[in-house]
């Protein structure tokens, strides 16, 4: 499933690469506190003369360049991978040690050459930078560093050249993928059906799947097995959704106390308050409290005059409406039906108008919908045969 998830987020992120990965949690902190005594322990050695260590940390430093994916297709007799063997030759350099003429910055200025053959231009400094350390435990850091960050660099090149075959083939391998899933995992789409039957509407299977797909920007149970790579991404859109709402809302209530407040640089500016107090992966909700004063005081100091207390009453109102989900609100009902209607004509490819009302953030609202016209399409195209035949078993 990992090679899924990795096909899946190259299709979703133009910009994906791959990134080093951190232990999480409790494990994490543990092999990090593990590492720290290594080091500590390598350091008392040196200090004693006592390079044992050193000669295993340089043996993994040469498995690890031999690893290198450019390295790695080279044969054994080739110059360079000659060159890198006999310059981390273990077997030398422990008689070297031996004999007491082993030098570690002459070695270490050895690999920093070969390093700065393989590294990019933009790394090339920070390799370079290897030669001025003294503290044997700081060196060995960062070679490791610098070996990763080339494997890194250049595993993300091979990546950047196979990603129009990736996406090419991606419905295709997605599909099949889950197809394995569900070989071993006979209840595979039991979240999924559940999901499609809360949402079955007597309009048609096509209606079913908008208001299902519209579902997953509430972030509420059953989350389908069939979206579970996207989850993330249809919260995100939800926030930024009721971000879209709750900055109309004020926009539409807040010109019918002053003219001041519909000049369109104050909306653009309140916009951006709410956007940057609620960003778009962080659920608005527990900002509630800093989102009412914040937005409160950039209206007191646009129209002094005004009473707070009559603002903060609106203020409050429109964001617990907002973000309660409430329905009891008219204005705020329609503003909402707009939005949702404008990301379902968009999802089905139809030529959609931008909701009215929401004029003042027209580029933020297109880019909702674009975000989610990819994920519904993908989504469609790749699990449109599952959903056609839970549709069948639920209406048959």
């Amino acid at each position: 499933m990992a090679k899924m998830e990795m096909a899946h987020e190259i299709v979703m992120n133009s910009d994906y690469k791959i990134k080093k990965q951190q232990a999480p949690g409790l494990q994490g902190r543990i092999e990090a506190t593990m590492k720290e005594a290594f080091w500590d322990l390598l350091r008392s050695d040196v200090e004693r003369n006592n390079y044992s260590q050193c000669v295993t940390l340089l043996s993994e430093i040469r498995t690890q360049i031999e690893s290198i994916g450019t390295i790695e297709k080279l044969p054994a007799t080739h110059p360079f991978r000659i060159l890198i063997a006999d310059t981390i030759d273990t077997e030398l350099i422990q008689q070297q040690i031996e004999h007491e003429s082993f030098d570690l910055s002459v070695k270490v200025a050895a690999i920093v050459s070969i390093l700065l053959k393989l590294c990019s231009a933009g790394q090339d400094q920070e390799v370079r930078n290897i030669l001025h350390l003294t503290d044997v435990v700081e060196i060995f850091k960062e070679l490791y560093a610098a070996v990763d960050t080339i494997k890194l660099e250049i595993a993300n090149f091979y990546l950047n050249q196979a990603k129009d075959t990736i996406k090419q083939h991606s419905i295709e391998y997605e599909r099949a993928k889950f197809e394995e899933f569900l070989q071993t995992h006979p209840s595979g789409l039991d979240k999924t059906k559940e999901w499609i039957r809360d949402n079955l509407s007597d309009s048609g299977p096509l209606v079913t799947m908008c208001h299902s797909y519209l579902q997953l920007l509430n972030c509420k149970p059953p989350s389908p097995e069939t979206t579970a790579l996207d989850e993330h991404r249809y919260k995100a859109l939800g926030c930024n959704s009721r971000t879209l709402l709750l900055s109309t809302l004020l926009q539409l209530k807040l010109s019918s106390l002053h003219p001041g407040y519909a000049e369109e640089p104050f909306l653009l500016s309140l916009h951006k308050t709410i956007q940057i107090l609620v960003p778009l992966d962080t659920d608005p909700e527990p900002q509630q409290g800093l989102l009412l004063e914040k937005t409160l005081d950039i209206c007191c100091k646009k129209v002094p005059g005004l009473a707070p207390d009559q603002l903060r009453t609106l203020i409050e109102a429109s964001i617990e409406g907002v973000l309660g989900e409430q329905t009891q609100e008219p204005v705020l009902c329609l503003l909402r039906k707009r939005l949702l209607s404008y990301l379902t004509d968009v999802s089905l490819n139809k030529k959609a108008q931008l909701p009215r009302g929401f004029e003042a953030i027209t580029a933020d609202v297109v880019k909702a919908g674009e975000v989610y016209l990819k994920l519904v399409d993908f989504n469609r195209k790749v699990y449109g045969p599952h959903y056609a035949t839970i549709l069948k078993e639920l209406t048959s």
